[in-house]
């Protein structure tokens, strides 16, 4: 189970962090500092979590339940799955052309599902009604006659085609229909030929693995990748990590959309002062970049000018929750801020 706070902000379990929906996660620091296996753990994480929840067909807005896509993207994977590989983690190797291909994928994916789901509403909606007004606890003659006879027949068995046709393409979204009124209608009206499934919007946890090489952290906001990531709650991307060499090498616009950062050792001071200025809410009177800098360096042990004991911290980093609540923290316990 998960905890409450005093102001009633659901927290992970274990910890005092924030749960928060359709984050962006950036990772810093130097090869080694265990950017990748916390990116790793953070997806864990909100995989359990996720699995305690219950997708409700009737609120497809909340996303709740389990995760649909897990994919890794890095440059050292020689694989490249299918998007669709359902309950597997999905792995790409990490060209320009793979994530671009991907974003196509899931902006795809994404479109089909919303045209499903006005489908998919008028076939529940439409089935309740036929059910409230047709069936009773005794036996109708002639439903099947009666049922081809109602206005809309030629509009319900086209739409269940076409939410068919969805669910063939992507059956990871499969969610099984628990209102057995529908289920019953959309079978009689069908001759059978409704399995029970509806779908389910996407939810997707996106991991972009030590890319700092790769042209799409340099592009315009034009770029599709940006653009997927900036409207990032509407394509079904629950959590994005993304192992980033250089804040600064950002536009604003993009960097303003993560919602916390990991930093851990290797971060030189003058990258430091971009990532704080990423993060205006950090700065007050109380808490300036000088500040920031000293935080850093006695937590990771990362100091420029003295490295002696930087194999004392080896594995520390700060975690910075910008949104919704600004605060600091040791790892993804201690709150220093």
């Amino acid at each position: 189970m998960n905890n409450l706070t005093s102001d009633g902000i659901e927290t992970l379990n274990g910890c005092d962090l924030p749960i928060t929906s359709f984050s962006l996660v950036g990772f810093l620091g130097s090869p080694g500092c265990g950017k990748s296996t916390n990116m790793q753990k953070l997806a864990e994480a909100v995989i359990k979590w996720s699995n305690q929840t219950t997708y409700d067909l009737d609120k497809p807005e909340i996303n709740n339940g389990k995760i649909t896509h897990h994919i890794l993207i890095s440059p050292s994977i020689n694989t490249d799955n299918s998007l669709a590989n359902k309950d597997k983690k999905i792995l790409i190797q990490g060209t320009d052309q793979n994530i671009l291909n991907l974003v196509d994928s899931i902006k795809e994916m994404n479109e089909a599902f919303y045209q499903t789901l006005h489908i998919q509403k008028f076939l529940r909606t439409i089935a309740i009604d036929i059910y409230n007004q047709k069936y009773n606890k005794i036996q109708l003659i002639h439903l099947q006659q009666q049922l081809k006879q109602h206005p809309q027949y030629d509009l319900i068995i086209k739409s269940l085609e076409a939410l068919n046709k969805f669910k063939d393409n992507y059956p990871e979204l499969l969610f099984k229909e628990n209102n057995q009124n529908i289920v019953q209608v959309l079978s009689d009206i069908s001759g059978g030929k409704f399995d029970g499934y509806m779908t389910r919007r996407p939810k997707i946890i996106l991991l972009l693995d030590d890319l700092a090489g790769s042209r799409l952290y340099s592009s315009t906001l034009n770029n599709a990748f940006y653009n997927l990531l900036c409207i990032r709650r509407h394509q079904g991307l629950f959590l994005s990590c993304i192992s980033l060499h250089s804040p600064g090498n950002l536009q604003y616009s993009f960097k303003m959309q993560f919602n916390s950062f990991l930093v851990f050792k290797g971060v030189p001071i003058d990258k430091l002062k971009l990532l704080y200025d990423c993060i205006t809410s950090l700065d007050s009177v109380n808490f300036n970049v000088n500040d920031f800098i000293k935080m850093y360096q006695n937590i990771t042990g990362y100091n420029e000018t003295d490295m002696s004991k930087k194999d004392d911290f080896r594995y520390n980093f700060l975690y910075i929750q910008s949104q919704p609540i600004t605060a600091i923290y040791l790892n993804f316990d201690q709150k220093l801020k």
